[in-house]
């Protein structure tokens, strides 16, 4: 299995997480890396912000009003990902014992 690094962003700053992976390709890890990025984007998401970037202000909207803007929002506009492999053996270690590593085999999921 190869070691790969998965980095996950929003369109806000620092809301950027890496996380540890072994798989036997980069493409095996696309399902994960898309998951992990949607969790990272849920947990640093503020209405306020995706509303701002659609022009609104929250303040002058209904809660009804708001509702009806999400429903349309296309989320995947604000969260993005990208999968490295890591042959580097001090950025792996970098992330510390405890830092948990996801191990993705498709062969035995299959």
């Amino acid at each position: 299995m190869k070691r790969f690094i998965i980095n996950c962003d929003t369109c806000w700053c620092g809301t950027d997480n890496s996380f540890r992976a072994l798989a036997e390709s980069e493409e095996d890890l696309d399902d994960l890396a898309c998951e992990l990025a949607y969790d990272n984007f849920c947990s640093y998401c503020d209405t306020s912000d995706i509303l701002e970037d659609l022009g609104y202000d929250s303040e002058d909207l209904t809660d009804e009003e708001i509702d009806e803007i999400l429903e349309n929002v296309d989320e995947s506009m604000y969260y993005y990902y990208d999968i490295e492999e890591c042959d580097d053996e001090e950025e792996w270690n970098s992330f510390g014992e405890d830092s948990y590593i996801y191990i993705v085999n498709k062969e035995e999921n299959e």
